[in-house]
């Protein structure tokens, strides 16, 4: 009996030493969590609950922001900001619910989610830093990256033979978020905007991965050798912009102009295709235009138009047009070709 005793009593001090061991550990792990993370804040510590993007809208963004019910007292939100890669700070200043002057009160416990409109198209695909600016507390912010959506041209061709048209391929990146509505196509060149005509014609829907090829009406001709910029505008907001520079295919001038002065009927011009120049013309036009604006064509053209004018070559017309009436007057020659080239010249008559 003694040592069933002596058994119970190894027992039950084991079992008193592994509760006081556990106990003391527990009352040493507690502290040390209890002095690190749950020391109660003295100023309002918001955080940021839910954060809501769509590539199909790209023109705001949600955000919920939470006001811990640990925190000891109200929190007052001022605004929000976004910073870009380039080191820009958005401010964001359309926000519903709307913000006040003296903040919107968030109570402990409380969230609020906020839409906030910022076109962020320029940003597609980069970081950026959300903040959220809080009164007399510790404000949030958070990195997150933007849905892509990439539009690539991808080819241009300029053909000679038609100085009034190019053709461009445009693609929606495989890597898009989302598809893209081609809305517009412009041409800038010399700070002038000129919005194209597309063959097939505009809007057109791409998923990401595809692509289309545009014939894009616009005489490109009388900008030979000038860089012109690329821009195409779709219905969700993107954008994209190519610089391209047009080839010189063709050169030709209007070397001499002769008025003779016992014969007032007709005068004579003189048309040069430059050795640099890649094809052939066809002239299908002269005309001119008085001082006031007035355009006239000429009676008669010999020899008749339309006239082929190969490369490294020069042809004169005869243009039968009394001019006994315009002595003294400055007037502007233009003579046109079917692919889409013209010359001019000014020239006073004597």
């Amino acid at each position: 009996m003694g040592s069933n005793i002596s058994k119970l009593l190894f027992v039950i001090i084991l079992v008193a030493v592994f509760t006081a061991g556990a106990f003391l550990s527990y009352l040493w792990t507690v502290g040390y969590y209890v002095s690190l993370e749950l020391k109660i804040p003295d100023k309002p510590v918001i955080c940021v609950h839910d954060f809501v993007i769509s590539a199909k809208d790209p023109t705001f963004f949600n955000i919920t922001i939470l006001n811990p019910s640990f925190s000891p007292k109200e929190a007052k939100i001022l605004g929000i900001e976004v910073l870009t890669k380039d080191k820009n700070i958005h401010y964001i200043t359309f926000i519903t619910p709307q913000i006040p002057e003296e903040g919107y009160v968030l109570n402990p416990g409380d969230s609020e989610t906020f839409k906030c409109s910022w076109n962020w198209t320029k940003y597609t695909g980069q970081t950026v830093n959300i903040i959220v600016l809080v009164k007399e507390g510790s404000g949030a912010s958070f990195q997150t990256t933007l849905p892509l959506t990439k539009i690539n041209i991808v080819n241009i061709e300029f053909d000679p033979e038609f100085g009034n048209r190019f053709n461009m391929t445009v693609a929606n990146s495989n890597l898009s978020a989302t598809n893209v509505t081609l809305t517009e196509i412009n041409v800038i060149v010399d700070n002038s905007v000129h919005r194209v005509n597309t063959q097939p014609t505009l809007p057109v829907d791409l998923e990401p991965g595809d692509s289309i090829n545009l014939t894009c009406m616009w005489n490109w001709a009388n900008y030979q050798g000038e860089d012109v910029t690329l821009a195409i505008n779709t219905i969700q907001g993107y954008f994209t912009k190519k610089k391209h520079t047009i080839p010189t295919y063709a050169i030709f001038t209007i070397q001499k102009v002769e008025f003779n002065l016992t014969n007032t009927s007709c005068f004579n011009l003189t048309i040069a295709n430059s050795e640099i120049s890649m094809i052939a013309l066809k002239i299908t036009d002269i005309s001119i235009t008085l001082k006031n604006g007035t355009a006239i064509k000429p009676e008669k053209i010999t020899p008749d138009l339309p006239h082929v004018i190969d490369r490294n070559s020069t042809i004169s017309f005869i243009c039968e047009w009394n001019w006994t009436a315009y002595r003294g007057e400055r007037i502007t020659i233009t003579v046109s070709t079917k692919q889409g080239y013209e010359t001019k010249t000014t020239w006073k008559i004597p």
